[in-house]
């Protein structure tokens, strides 16, 4: 905000009058060197202030009055700070040279601290903050920097007007931090709702937990894999057994062979294992192939989506029971 020429800014001359009145004399508890001091600060000051740099001027202004605290340099003090955009630090200055004790060397201000006191008031903005939850422990508000009191957050606070950043942190909860742009005049109204940090945590669990699919998919593993045993245990138990059944079976007809007489009972005996070996290797063959079977069954069910098949074969005890 580009700074006016304040109905407040009086003179260097009647100032630098007022200063040597007021600052002659020192207080009781403070003593005279302080008082040069901050006499010499004043001046230096009221010199910056006639040649237009109030950043300086507002800077001397401050240390004085940290030396010795007088009515002109509060006065003074406003003015330099109307200027340089601080407004709300203004109104103040100038609120608290009204208070003081009327004095003849100052009377003459105190109706152009009267004007900047109504000029500042129309001016300067107000931030009125509404927390949701609102009775968070630890509640932390800063406003460009500077922590706000928790005991003024209910009330609207003065704001000089332009940008400024609002953060807000609290234990257990995210930090908020917003711009806000407060016109002159102007208030501004902000809403912020806090959210706690352990949300987002807890979102994770429980949308893995509530996940259908990924338990399906857990719990039918063991599933499949039991009921591919049957059907690979009944392959391997048919080719041995069809193995079992051409040895014996070759052991027969060598048997056979060597036998003196077609009709003796060695002859009938190479026989009868000729065809026990026939008779393993064949059922050796139906399992084989039962489990061939069973298993391509199994492989065709499993791709279909959205049905589990029932095992196509099991063991119990009855023996071997094959569904088709």
């Amino acid at each position: 905000m580009k700074p006016r020429r304040s109905r407040a800014l009086a003179g260097p001359l009647a100032l630098l009058i007022a200063a040597a009145g007021l600052l002659s004399a020192p207080a009781a508890a403070q003593s005279a060197a302080d008082v040069a001091v901050a006499r010499e600060i004043f001046i230096e000051a009221s010199e910056f202030a006639k040649q237009g740099r109030w950043e300086q001027a507002r800077e001397r202004y401050e240390r004085s009055l940290a030396i010795k605290r007088a009515p002109i340099t509060l006065y003074s003090l406003g003015v330099a700070q109307q200027q340089t955009g601080l407004l709300v630090e203004a109104l103040e200055s100038f609120r608290a040279f009204l208070v003081e004790p009327s004095a003849p060397a100052t009377r003459e201000y105190e109706r152009l601290a009267r004007h900047a006191v109504e000029d500042l008031e129309r001016q300067v903005s107000a931030l009125e903050l509404r927390l949701s939850p609102g009775d968070v422990a630890g509640l932390v508000v800063k406003l460009d920097g500077g922590v706000v009191p928790a005991a003024a957050l209910d009330r609207p606070r003065p704001l000089n007007p332009g940008n400024h950043t609002l953060t807000v942190s609290a234990p257990g909860y995210r930090e908020v931090r917003r711009s806000v742009a407060a016109a002159p005049g102007s208030r501004v109204l902000v809403v912020l709702s806090l959210e706690r940090e352990a949300a987002s945590a807890a979102a994770g669990p429980r949308a893995l937990t509530a996940s259908a699919p990924v338990g399906a998919a857990s719990s039918s593993a063991p599933d499949a894999a039991t009921g591919r045993v049957v059907p690979i245990a009944l392959i391997a138990g048919g080719l041995t057994t069809v193995a079992a059944g051409v040895a014996i079976g070759l052991l027969g007809v060598a048997s056979a062979s060597d036998a003196p007489t077609r009709d003796g009972n060695a002859a009938d005996a190479a026989r009868t294992q000729a065809l026990a070996g026939d008779i393993i290797a064949g059922a050796g063959l139906v399992a084989a192939g039962a489990g061939v079977l069973v298993l391509l069954l199994d492989r065709g069910a499993a791709s279909a989506p959205d049905r589990q098949a029932p095992p196509r074969a099991a063991l119990g005890p009855r023996g071997l029971t094959l569904r088709f």
